[in-house]
């Protein structure tokens, strides 16, 4: 961690907490992380970490449900709560003098939950579940994460299926809470009007309840499968496409490299694959490519909606373009530009205090280097074009892409992504 105006303190009880006071800012940004994700479930427990996010709002011994949604807006509090492959994160944004009273509430909720409702709330879930299967271009994009993470926790859906949800009972889930929420998992992130001493105070005095544990042991083991093509019939109006291949876990060197290859091939309006595949050729409305980065792995992905009729020809651009990518350095105009993109989208993002918040939060979860805006500047300035093309051969080869597909009826579509 380099930016110097960002403070880290281990506390006594072993828990981390994380400040960057900003003075110009109206508002505090804080988060409570858990270094617990679906990722570290088992698969009999699958979706027990995103379940055990909808339980801290169920209520604490000193409130209920209602009690806990009438204190956030007591104060004017936005808060929320989301759950990760590597994390879990509770958040909330408010003015600089509700941060006690935010902190009481939060450390409440994390360490005492009643796991009050818990039937009615596995319920809902199952209903949240039911919602993504209506929804082709997740399922899409769930299938090519099962094929890039063949037989991995990374290729299971953050939310688990409704079997295993279904099986997390009350000691079950206590289990997973007491095992999980511990000091060397929780840490606590503040961005804002706030003054880094007296909050690493109040954090060492409302999160003093919380047990000393283990966290977990993290390495990505994907194993190939024998298709690295899959096909789920469906019947909707678009025919979904996602494709992919393993890219670079989140703390790579190469990430903002990777971050300039995906927003040449597939980032905005101005991209090889908005202008192939929609503006000249008007296939798809939808197309675009991005990355995920994990602490350890990650993978570079591909997305296309586009009808029945049209995505034959459709994949078949985007695989053109892949090679292109790998044959030929990306012009002097083109890499310029997408610095430019690259250097607003993530600088102009900073002057949110939840954008500070989740930032800090992240690179501690994935581990990677937290530099100021003069270094990220520095550094997206530093890709070259033979960076992108090394990472394009390196990840975007033909017989390493996978691809899932959710559609009215089976194409090939795969063949456009055998091996030369």
């Amino acid at each position: 961690m380099t930016d110097p105006n960002v403070r880290q303190r281990k506390l006594d009880s072993g828990l981390r907490v994380f400040s960057e006071p900003l003075a110009e800012a109206t508002s505090v940004s804080l988060g409570v992380w858990i270094r617990a994700g679906s990722r570290d479930e088992e698969p009999r427990v699958a979706g027990i970490s995103h379940l055990m996010e909808h339980m801290l709002f169920k209520g604490t011994p000193a409130m209920n449900a209602l009690q806990v949604a009438e204190a956030f807006e007591s104060i004017g509090a936005q808060e929320n709560a989301a759950t990760g492959e590597e994390y879990t994160v509770l958040y909330a944004r408010f003015l600089p003098e509700h941060l006690e009273r935010a902190l009481d509430i939060m450390a409440d909720m994390v360490q005492n939950p009643t796991l009050a409702d818990l039937e009615r709330e596995r319920e809902v879930i199952v209903e949240e579940i039911r919602m993504y299967e209506d929804r082709p271009d997740q399922m899409a994009d769930e299938y090519l994460s099962s094929l890039i993470f063949h037989n991995d926790p990374l290729g299971r859906p953050i939310i688990g299926s409704a079997e295993t949800v279904r099986g997390v009972d009350h000691d079950v889930l206590r289990r997973f809470h007491s095992s999980t929420y511990n000091t060397s998992n929780v840490f606590v992130v503040g961005a804002g009007r706030l003054d880094p001493e007296p909050f690493e105070r109040m954090v060492s005095e409302k999160f003093s309840g919380l047990p000393e544990g283990e966290a977990f042991a993290r390495a990505a083991r994907p194993e190939r499968p024998e298709s690295r093509f899959f096909y789920k019939e469906k019947e909707s109006e678009q025919y979904h496409v996602s494709i992919g291949s393993v890219g670079i876990p989140a703390s790579s060197e190469d990430r903002y490299a990777m971050a300039s290859l995906n927003n040449v091939l597939g980032g905005g309006m101005s991209s090889r694959l908005f202008q192939e595949v929609r503006e000249k050729r008007g296939l798809a409305y939808a197309v675009f490519s991005y990355h995920q980065g994990y602490s350890d792995t990650g993978a570079s992905k591909m997305y296309v909606g586009s009808t029945t009729g049209n995505v034959e020809e459709a994949v078949k651009v985007i695989a053109e373009q892949v090679g292109r990518m790998q044959e030929e350095p990306v012009s002097e105009e083109e890499l310029e530009r997408t610095k430019q993109q690259l250097k607003s989208s993530t600088l102009l993002a900073l002057e949110s205090t939840a954008a500070r918040m989740n930032r800090i939060g992240r690179s501690v979860i994935n581990g990677s280097e937290l530099l100021t805006p003069q270094e990220i500047s520095a550094r997206i300035e530093a890709v070259t074009a033979d960076d992108i093309q090394r990472l394009a051969r390196e990840h975007l080869k033909p017989e390493d892409m996978y691809l899932a597909a959710v559609g009215p009826k089976e194409l090939d579509l795969g063949r456009y992504f055998e091996e030369n």
